[in-house]
């Protein structure tokens, strides 16, 4: 069963890439916002703070880590070209070394090698649920002239310190956390957080090429799917057919 769902979604992943050009994907405001913000934090000369929370590659979060990664050198390659550098947060230390790298090379596309600090890539302690990690990205938004707080991974409910900061001093906030707790948090102070498996279209959203359009088509195609299997075995239970 496992292959065959594989396989349909790589057919489908196929065939949306072909016609890349012809797909629609569905509007997700979460994405739009992402570009304001950050437009709106280089442009009035503050930093943006982009965080992975506790999401790790070697542990069950590792599919929300890659994600957060890409959505890391996306968001960074757009805040780059400002005065002050983007910083990036994990408690997860081998994730650490991956944030490095994609800050890095969100630096060396828009040929600002020279301007990337190594030090922007930082670990906290605390691991899952780190309170260090939100009291240090709310304390980043206010000593180094931050205009944004963007996260990307797994956040439970200390992402409510990271929320009051922003809203007491009037900074942006982006939220999505993988964390049911920290997904509640995300929607009640924001009017466009990112929900659950929004994150791992971004790409298709931020850098549309035939194959992340693909990926992104094939996921929204299951999805759909997979509420219409639920529909007809609900109907099908209801009407006393036993399977």
């Amino acid at each position: 069963m496992t292959y065959a769902i594989l396989l349909i979604a790589l057919l489908i992943t196929v065939i949306s890439a072909v016609r890349a050009r012809a797909i629609a994907l569905r509007p997700v405001v979460g994405y739009r916002a992402l570009q304001r913000t950050v437009s709106a934090a280089v442009e009035g000369g503050r930093s943006v703070h982009i965080s992975l929370g506790s999401s790790a590659l070697l542990d069950e979060s590792a599919l929300t880590a890659m994600a957060g990664a890409e959505m890391l050198y996306q968001a960074a390659a757009r805040a780059s070209g400002g005065d002050l550098p983007v910083i990036a947060s994990v408690t997860d230390p081998v994730t650490l070394g991956v944030a490095h790298d994609r800050l890095r090379r969100a630096y060396l596309l828009r040929n600002r090698l020279e301007a990337f600090k190594p030090t922007a890539a930082r670990w906290y302690p605390g691991g899952m649920l780190s309170l260090a990690l939100a009291a240090a990205v709310g304390a980043s938004l206010l000593d180094e002239e931050g205009g944004a707080a963007l996260l990307f991974g797994r956040f439970g409910a200390e992402l409510a310190l990271i929320a009051e900061t922003t809203i007491r001093y009037d900074r942006d906030l982006l939220p999505h956390s993988t964390h049911l707790e920290g997904q509640a948090v995300a929607y009640a102070v924001s009017e466009t957080p990112l929900l659950a498996e929004e994150l791992f279209v971004g790409a298709a959203y931020l850098e549309p090429t035939p194959i992340h359009i693909g990926g992104a088509a094939a996921q929204d195609a299951l999805r759909y799917l997979v509420v219409i299997v639920l529909i007809v075995f609900a109907v099908l239970t209801f009407l006393g057919v036993n399977l």
